[in-house]
């Protein structure tokens, strides 16, 4: 029952650290085929072949054949992410430690709870700094077609 709990709680956590606070709005950094960045803008909408961007009170007008790329940055979870890992970690640790009283004594318990928490924290960390990669979407070697699909798909 107490190994079902945790593993419940390590798939809601890890279901946190994939999803994105959809309150802020998403900043992206979109490059033209001559090399000019827009940095920090919101997509406002794509329709009719066009990107509608904000930047600081602004609105600006890509056609879809003057991109070169698009990135989005995302935030690193390494932080929260190592967090429920150690503390999964050095339950799981302990738990195991306390189940077999002849093999772990006195200071093997700590010991393993301790080698839980970074073992814990470890794989939490990669969990979280996977899940903050970048998406990069190329653009320009894209036929017209194919741009209007992958752009549909991001924004729309």
């Amino acid at each position: 029952m107490k190994f079902n709990i945790i593993f419940l709680f390590a798939l809601i956590s890890f279901y946190f650290l994939q999803n994105k606070a959809y309150a802020q709005p998403q900043l992206w950094e979109i490059y033209s085929i001559s090399n000019q960045p827009f940095v920090n803008v919101t997509v406002d909408k794509y329709e009719s072949d066009s990107l509608y961007l904000k930047y600081m009170d602004q609105m600006i007008v890509l056609h879809q054949d003057s991109i070169k790329y698009l990135l989005h940055r995302n935030e690193s979870n390494f932080g929260l992410g190592f967090l429920i890992g150690a503390v999964l970690g050095g339950i799981l640790g302990n738990s195991a430690s306390q189940r077999s009283d002849d093999l772990f004594s006195g200071s093997g318990r700590s010991s393993s709870t301790l080698f839980g928490i970074l073992i814990g924290g470890a794989i939490g960390g990669s969990a979280g700094l996977a899940s903050g990669a970048d998406n990069k979407y190329q653009v320009e070697k894209l036929n017209s077609e194919d741009k209007r699909k992958l752009l549909n798909r991001i924004f729309n």
